[in-house]
């Protein structure tokens, strides 16, 4: 960190000295690996996952761990909405792991709900008339995965959505003249979580705050529900989609999940090698294939000038990720003054033409959604290759 990141900081009353704050945050900074398009908004996601970074390194100095901590920003990596997230550092887009998977311990305040995306087939009639009608008939009716019953939210304003596309160039592909893509979550499974977080989480302090983690036998039980959580929210959304379509699945990933015991994924997609993978922008979508990723050649382009210890250049030829999506955008700041530390949090200072605009999160901060440059970005990368653009036909909004 030099000195001019150094200006990027302000402390006031923060419990540490500059110089042990400094010294954390270039630690932090040496631990994020960010894809992104490098404009204002990424820019704020780094900030967030710098402090997500040093507060878990930190947590991992008082439990006598390694300090292994780490965040890869996908070419879509930006900021969250949500202001808890937002507020624990917690960016948008990204891959994050927090040891080798030995390390028994499990940050709690993730806050993963198991949303995604199913891409699949449509071969009936595709009419707006016909979706909505089989939407209101399936108000009437009862639908349960292992006698828990599916919980559906209709025409509601949110970031899910049911959306129909018409597929470019199709018969060349032998895919369908049209498909459609199902954004969904999993309320029920994420409140469950939240009922074993205010349950058994203990709450570690560091100079970044208060944190609550899992440890132990509850940390191993928090996995363990998070890989069913996971399965359910994919097996209904597979559920919901046949009975609107009873069409083939083309793809069917959730882009937050926790990945094992020491990561997690929030805001982009872990794919093999050739499988299929849906990038949803506002007015249109991508189908593409997943590229084993990052590779050496990549790694050394996007990082050749920085020191990287083995364990996490290893990570990084195994990330296998793409974006899900282009990520929020912040078209109306010019850029990010500064941040200041306080005690309770954080205060972000962003210049906005001739006015200056100061906020602790962006939930209703003005925001669209990138649309140009991550499909270019993700193939230049080597994260995967180009399969079918999908041209927006029209979107429902719902939630299930």
């Amino acid at each position: 960190m030099d000195g001019s990141d150094w200006m990027k900081y302000e402390l006031r009353n923060f419990p540490l000295k500059r110089k042990e704050f400094d010294e954390k945050m270039s630690f932090a900074e040496k631990n994020l690996f960010s894809l992104g398009l490098k404009d204002v908004a990424e820019e704020i996601g780094r900030e967030n996952a710098k402090w997500f970074i040093a507060n878990i390194h930190s947590i991992q100095e008082k439990l006598g761990y390694e300090k292994q901590t780490m965040v890869v920003g996908a070419p879509g990596f930006t900021f969250q909405t949500s202001s808890d997230k937002f507020r624990r550092g917690i960016p948008e887009g990204a891959r994050f792991t927090w040891g080798d998977n030995t390390y028994d311990f499990i940050p709690a305040d993730l806050d993963i709900d198991f949303c995604g995306m199913l891409v699949g087939m449509v071969e009936d009639d595709l009419s707006l008339e016909r979706i909505l009608n089989v939407l209101y008939e399936m108000r009437e009716k009862k639908y349960e995965i292992d006698n828990i019953e599916i919980e559906r939210s209709y025409f509601w304003p949110g970031s899910h959505f049911l959306k129909v596309y018409d597929v470019k160039n199709y018969k060349a592909l032998d895919l369908p003249k049209n498909v459609a893509v199902l954004h969904t979550s999993s309320n029920k499974m994420r409140n469950q979580l939240k009922d074993l977080v205010r349950e058994r989480a203990e709450e570690i302090e560091t100079s970044f705050g208060i944190t609550r983690v899992f440890r132990g036998k509850d940390a191993k039980k928090y996995e363990k529900y998070c890989k069913y959580a996971s399965d359910f929210s994919k097996r209904k959304r597979q559920i919901l989609f046949e009975e609107i379509f009873d069409g083939e699945i083309i793809a069917n990933h959730n882009h937050c999940d926790l990945k094992g015991l020491n990561e997690a994924i929030i805001g982009c997609d872990v794919v093999d090698e050739g499988e299929i993978s849906v990038i949803s922008l506002t007015n249109r979508a991508y189908l593409v294939k997943g590229k084993k990723n990052l590779s050496s050649e990549k790694i050394e382009e996007c990082f050749g000038s920085r020191s990287i210890e083995e364990w996490a250049h290893n990570y990084l030829l195994n990330l296998n990720m793409v974006s899900h999506g282009g990520g929020h955008e912040l078209p109306g700041v010019d850029r990010l003054e500064k941040v200041i530390f306080f005690p309770e949090g954080r205060i972000f200072v962003l210049k906005c033409g001739s006015s200056t605009d100061v906020y602790e999160d962006l939930w209703n901060f003005p925001r669209g959604y990138r649309v140009e440059g991550i499909l270019e970005r993700i193939q230049s990368l080597g994260l995967a290759s180009h399969y079918a653009t999908l041209q927006l036909n029209y979107t429902i909004k719902v939630d299930f």
